[in-house]
């Protein structure tokens, strides 16, 4: 009886209920769906994703057509519209489903207790009250430190999930005030200068950039200003303009 009880309850229970379940297919039966082949393509791509998530986020005991159902009612209620969008909607969709595993195991743990209760006491399963489950609690909670773990991750998925769709809700906010540039640049204004303008500016000498003097050059040039008799007499050195004639 031992051995029937713990395969019974080790393993979770499925994280949405058949009503919930009926529930979004019955939506999903309102939708006409996408129409136009880039609404088909897009939902497509959408359901392998889900079932990609599904096989990554779901342990064994757990369906994975309800976390694709899941994430699916999620992607139906947001409509992300670009892949940014649809990343925030998955850590939705995880952390839903992570913080409804963890009331599983909780459950599943106190049926435990339960279970081990009637088992040492044989108190049949009609009279379980109130009473017998808080004392299964309490003993389950001094035997372990589980609930406390389970407790602390609830809560981390809590705000993952509140985070994500304030970051969603900042993003598409921040989209609607600063729509994006469009893609094609404005067409430039033809060029009306006349082909004597052209002519003039291809004629004009191209400035001349001087490179900036190094100490060497600056020493020197300080030594000629200070000097120009001996600067004009030395070998190598240009000799000055002549002055204009006195008039």
């Amino acid at each position: 009886m031992e051995n029937t009880t713990q395969t019974q309850t080790a393993t979770p229970k499925a994280p949405r209920s058949a009503a919930q379940i009926a529930a979004s297919r019955a939506n999903g039966a309102k939708s006409r769906g996408p129409v136009t082949p880039e609404g088909k393509a897009i939902s497509a791509q959408n359901a392998e994703r889900h079932g990609i998530f599904a096989s990554i986020c779901t342990i064994a005991g757990e369906a994975h057509e309800n976390f694709a159902a899941m994430l699916a009612d999620l992607y139906q209620t947001w409509a992300p519209t670009d892949e940014h969008e649809r990343c925030l909607v998955d850590t939705m969709g995880m952390a839903v489903w992570r913080r409804a595993r963890i009331a599983a195991l909780e459950s599943a743990g106190i049926n435990l207790q339960i279970a081990k209760a009637r088992v040492n006491s044989s108190v049949p399963e009609s009279e379980i009250d109130t009473r017998t489950q808080y004392l299964a609690l309490t003993s389950l909670t001094q035997e372990t430190r589980a609930f406390e773990l389970l407790h602390r991750y609830e809560k981390d998925f809590t705000r993952m999930y509140e985070r994500a769709a304030r970051s969603l809700m900042a993003y598409r906010k921040f989209r609607q005030e600063f729509p994006a540039a469009p893609d094609s640049e404005p067409a430039q204004e033809p060029d009306t200068q006349s082909a004597t303008e052209i002519q003039n500016q291809q004629n004009e000498p191209e400035p001349h950039h001087h490179r900036p003097l190094n100490r060497r050059e600056r020493r020197q040039l300080k030594w000629q200003k200070a000097h120009p008799k001996a600067a004009n007499n030395r070998p190598g050195t240009p000799a000055p303009a002549p002055k204009p004639p006195v008039r």
